[in-house]
This record gives structure tokens, C-alpha cells and sequence, in this order.
């Protein structure tokens, strides 16, 4: 089994356990995980981000903990968003079928990331953001410390 990584809008995480060398069944229960079709995303060298292709356009909230571990590993803020429930997986194997398990210190940063922004918006129902701006550039801050003490 390759361990898998399910992360919501809410920034919730729930393991998910992928056959090891079944790519289609992989694909399949990856693409039953986000909600239809998957598209693979590369933030960073050892992780793939599997997003719903029409997240967006399917009126999908903002999965703000995704995002921002994309900007943290790409080291910039990205000028988009992204959408819906999204799995996060180590990268593809040397045939490009079946993807593999995320590393642990990956792993920590998941896990980190995702408790930090969902802190970060439980903290805004008391203190509101100034502008949609700000919000994102306190979880970039808080994304960037957490990345570079894993």
C-alpha cells in the first residue's frame, strides 16, 4: 500500500491507502477522492498534487492549506488559487503509472501546514483579516516558518 494524502477545504487531512502497483486503481480511487476527473500538479520535485480538473469552474471552495504548501515549496506566492479537495502523493514511478509515498519530513510538512492554516482560520472569526490579501500573506508567513522548521 502507498500512503496518499487527502486534504479538504477545511484543511482537514485523511490518509488514504493506494494499491502500490495499480496504477488505475490508484487513478480511480484518486479521482473517486477529489470528486471527478484529476489533473497532476508539480510544486515540487517529490510530490505530486492531484487537483480536480474543473475545481474552479465547479464552483469549488479554495483549498487554501494546498495552496499554500504550493507556494512554499515553489518559494513564491502563486497568482492563482487552487480548488476542492486535492491529493497529495509522492511522485510517479520510473514508468509514469503508479505513484509512490510521500516521504516523512513531506509528510510532517502536510501535516503541519494543514494545522497551521486551520488554526490561522478559526483565528479569523475573532479577528478578521483586513483584506483578502492580508489573509493570504498570513498563511504565506505562517507556511514559510513552518516549511523551514521541518
Amino acid at each position: 500500500m502507498v500512503r496518499a494524502w487527502l486534504v479538504d477545504e477545511g484543511a482537514r487531512l485523511t490518509a488514504l491507502n493506494l494499491p502500490a502497483d495499480d496504477a488505475g486503481a490508484q487513478y480511480a480511487q484518486i479521482r473517486s477522492a477529489v470528486g471527478g476527473s484529476a489533473e497532476a500538479a508539480y510544486y515540487h520535485r517529490a510530490t505530486v498534487l492531484h487537483v480536480p480538473a474543473t475545481g474552479s469552474t465547479d464552483g469549488l471552495s479554495p483549498n487554501l492549506p494546498a495552496w499554500a504548501l504550493a507556494c512554499g515549496w515553489r518559494k513564491m506566492e502563486l497568482p492563482y488559487l487552487l480548488y476542492g479537495p486535492i491529493v497529495i502523493t509522492g511522485p510517479y514511478d520510473a514508468d509514469g503509472a503508479a505513484v509512490g509515498e510521500l516521504s516523512d519530513r513531506l509528510t510532517a510538512q502536510v501535516r503541519t501546514v494543514c494545522g497551521t492554516v486551520r488554526e490561522t482560520v478559526i483565528g479569523w472569526r475573532t479577528r478578521r483579516p483586513a483584506s483578502n490579501e492580508a489573509a493570504l500573506s498570513e498563511v504565506l508567513a505562517h507556511t514559510r516558518r513552518d516549511l523551514a522548521a521541518i
